[in-house]
């Protein structure tokens, strides 16, 4: 038996003022119906010892059928980084 790796899904997230950084999906936390994706800053060697951002974000499905990462509301956040930080 083969192990099979999954390729991890990444996200490319543009700040308010423009930036644009990857992130790699770490985890899927599902609350409320909903489905909320842990997103870890993707680092370079330029970035030297910088800690990854990590996001929490809701997964969408858009009208193409697609994944939109959305921003969660303040009361889906707290719940979901509950749940998270209890893993």
């Amino acid at each position: 038996m083969t192990d099979k790796k999954e390729e991890p899904v990444c996200v490319v997230i543009t700040s308010p003022e423009g930036v644009e950084s990857e992130y790699a999906q770490d985890t899927v936390i599902p609350f409320g119906g909903k489905q909320f994706a842990v997103l870890v800053e993707v680092l370079d060697e330029k970035d030297g010892d910088k800690e990854p951002d990590i996001l929490l974000a809701r997964i969408d499905i858009g009208e193409n059928g697609e994944p939109e990462y959305v921003p969660p509301s303040d009361e889906e956040y707290d719940a979901v980084a509950d749940i998270y930080n209890a893993m």
